[in-house]
């Protein structure tokens, strides 16, 4: 994967992070009910999002430092949480920024695997 395609797909998924941040209550629970999903499935999207961008930035040819990776991590773990004040019926919650961060370390696991493999 080239560097420009490495850093469109962290963008893409940093956007739709966004989008779905402010993305109504009644809104997101209208989409998981259609789906009949025995589990929230915003949740498993957070989990998902941040385990790919996580992993796209510690792979080449991105190659960020794992340090740097989950502060970044971090604070966009707060931060959208912190924008769901602003969505309508939306309410932050700290369970999520742990959700966020168990997806950043499952990203980095499969990096730390995939650059084990890659050197032998």
């Amino acid at each position: 994967m080239s560097r420009r395609t490495a850093w469109i797909v962290v963008s893409v998924l940093l956007l739709a992070l966004m989008v779905g941040t402010q993305m109504p209550n009644s809104l997101r629970n209208g989409i998981e009910d259609s789906v009949n999903a025995p589990f929230r499935l915003s949740s498993w999207a957070h989990f998902v999002v941040f385990a790919g961008i996580s992993l796209l930035l510690a792979i080449r040819p991105l190659s960020w430092s794992y340090s740097r990776i989950v502060l970044l991590a971090f604070a966009f773990a707060l931060l959208s949480e912190g924008l769901q004040f602003l969505a309508i019926d939306r309410h932050p919650r700290l369970i999520d920024v742990g959700i966020d961060m168990s997806g950043t370390l499952l990203g980095l696991m499969v990096a730390s695997l995939e650059k084990r493999f890659r050197m032998a």
